[in-house]
């Protein structure tokens, strides 16, 4: 079974973060199924039968997305309202019971804009509680979020290249250690 990363970017072909993790995750295929919702469903009309078969055949979930406007795109809340339904998630289903589930994230704005003090006078965690709630709502094994910060530098620069690419090697560790699976390289070198 893989870690399933539900994948939500509005702005996909102009993201330079969150592609970057996708092009780190796509190195372990064995270990990671992508699902980009905004090209699944291009017509916005989310398959709940689908989602839950794909849930239901995942090792754990991930989450990614862009914060938006202190939240996430509209098409992952679309998603979540679709997909954990009651009598499949809650309210007589307990389908994700104990399935780990964690959250990605990237801001646009530096991490000391996401404290008390700073621009948007919260941390990360704050803004993210629903979710966070809303995973331990329908009884699944939350692991943490993973961020990103400063997307989108006040500067209008680019992130820094290496703290990019050692932000999509660190994500991958984060993905495997939801499981507690090695990378598939890995196994295959300690079987040697």
């Amino acid at each position: 079974m893989k870690t399933l990363i539900i994948l939500d970017h509005p702005s996909y072909d102009l993201s330079v973060v969150n592609r970057r993790w996708v092009d780190e995750v796509r190195k372990y295929p064995d270990d990671f199924a992508l699902h980009n919702l905004q090209s699944s469903y291009p017509r916005s009309s989310i398959d709940a039968a689908n989602e839950h078969s794909l849930i239901d055949n995942a090792a754990a979930v991930v989450l990614q997305f862009p914060i938006f406007w202190y939240n996430c795109p509209p098409m992952m809340k679309a998603w979540i309202d679709t997909v954990f339904s009651p009598g499949w998630a809650y309210a007589g289903g307990r389908h994700l019971e104990g399935k780990p589930m964690a959250l990605a994230v990237t801001c646009g704005g530096a991490q000391a804009d996401y404290t008390p003090d700073g621009a948007n006078a919260h941390t990360i965690e704050e803004f993210l509680c629903p979710f966070v709630q809303a995973v331990k709502r329908v009884h699944a094994d939350f692991k943490g979020i993973y961020t990103f910060y400063g997307a989108h530098p006040a500067d209008g620069s680019k992130p820094n290249v290496t703290e990019l690419a050692a932000s999509a090697r660190n994500y991958v560790d984060f993905l495997h250690s939801l499981t507690g699976k090695a990378p598939a390289a890995v196994s295959e070198q300690l079987q040697k």
